[in-house]
């Protein structure tokens, strides 16, 4: 048998052929999906510049909720109803303090003044619970402030016992306020309420006008009604977290205050930067009731010292009060939504989208 034979007997075996064409093959790839990456991790180190955006994106994604979402308004209609009954309040225990004869010792006052911050504290608190729950909708559903304020009623038993523990510090710092005159916060506000365009509101009280003129109770309700509107924001943005974490994931008061402490420290950059935003606005159009001053010195500059406005100027003034009342309330729903959507980026470290804040994947 010749070498050639022995040749084509192998070929034959193992089917390879001479005149077949060569396949080429590459070799084998792995191919692995994109993975979406997110470097916005709360607490990161990606730069104090990228933190600030964060925080005005937020801000902005939060007010596109209200534009988009107007119902939510109704949280906002409430909240104001509840900060004018704390005036109404406040106004009244003023004058059963001085109005012909003392009617209520500093006990009666303690007691009815921290009954008065529950009741603001608490409502306020079931308000907040029912955006929040409203916000986390299942998708789909629509929202709805009144559907999620209903589904606050199995929470109220935590959210009392919060809103009592915030309403005893509140309390205790007014009385700090009050008593040991640690911040010359009366001065500050009367001088603010004695100015254009508020002392055209006051303007009776100033001059002893009318049965109760003289005892300064319409500024005094509005004096102790800021003070413990301060005082209660700050407790709430030292505690930004603990509502949602009793709503949304059902957290026993003490775990909730717990992890809210260690959310705040992953996203306080951001926090601030939606609080200085707010103040920022409010001051903004706080700032134009200077215009009052300048406009009344032009039409009446014979009258700038010893002025006495008429009703077109009351008018005027009282307009631009409840516009400004307005805006606060309206700010107010606003940094509610925006509680939401930080407590969403600090659980998963992503911006939630403007609209709907749909539920965490592990709910």
């Amino acid at each position: 048998m010749t070498f050639t034979r022995i040749s084509e007997i192998i070929h034959e075996r193992l089917g390879w052929c001479p005149n077949t064409p060569a396949l080429h093959t590459s070799p084998a790839v792995l191919v692995v999906p994109n993975e979406t990456t997110n470097p916005s991790q709360p607490g990161g180190a990606d730069g104090g510049s990228g933190r600030i955006f964060r925080g005005i994106n937020l801000t902005l994604g939060s007010t596109k909720t209200l534009v988009r979402n107007k119902q939510l308004l109704w949280f906002s209609l409430l909240t104001g109803i509840v900060m004018t009954c704390l005036f109404i309040t406040q106004y009244g225990l003023h004058l059963m303090e001085v109005y012909l004869y003392p009617a209520i010792d500093f006990p009666r006052w303690l007691i009815l003044t921290f009954a008065a911050e529950l009741t603001t504290v608490f409502c306020v608190i079931v308000l907040l619970a029912g955006l929040v729950m409203s916000l986390s909708a299942k998708e789909g559903d629509p929202v709805s402030f009144r559907k999620g304020l209903i589904r606050t009623k199995k929470y109220l038993r935590p959210l009392a016992d919060w809103s009592v523990v915030l309403a005893l510090v509140g309390t205790l710092l007014l009385i700090a306020v009050r008593i040991l005159e640690i911040l010359p916060i009366n001065m500050l506000l009367h001088s603010v309420f004695a100015q254009f365009p508020f002392g055209f509101i006051l303007l009776p009280e100033y001059f002893s006008i009318g049965p109760i003129g003289g005892t300064f109770a319409i500024e005094y309700g509005l004096t102790y009604t800021l003070i413990l509107s301060v005082i209660n924001v700050l407790l709430f943005v030292l505690t930004l977290f603990v509502v949602p974490l009793l709503v949304l994931e059902n957290k026993h008061l003490q775990e909730a205050v717990a992890e809210s402490v260690s959310l705040i420290k992953k996203v306080w950059v951001e926090m601030i930067i939606c609080i200085l935003i707010f103040g920022l606005i409010l001051s903004m159009v706080s700032m134009m009731s200077l215009l009052f001053r300048v406009v009344y010195g032009y039409v009446a500059p014979d009258m700038l010292l010893f002025w006495y406005p008429g009703d077109l100027w009351i008018a005027a003034a009282m307009l631009f009060m409840l516009a400004l009342c307005g805006l606060a309330v309206v700010i107010s729903t606003i940094a509610g939504i925006t509680v939401v959507n930080l407590y969403r980026y600090g659980k998963t470290g992503r911006i939630p989208a403007t609209g709907r804040i749909g539920k965490l994947p592990a709910e």
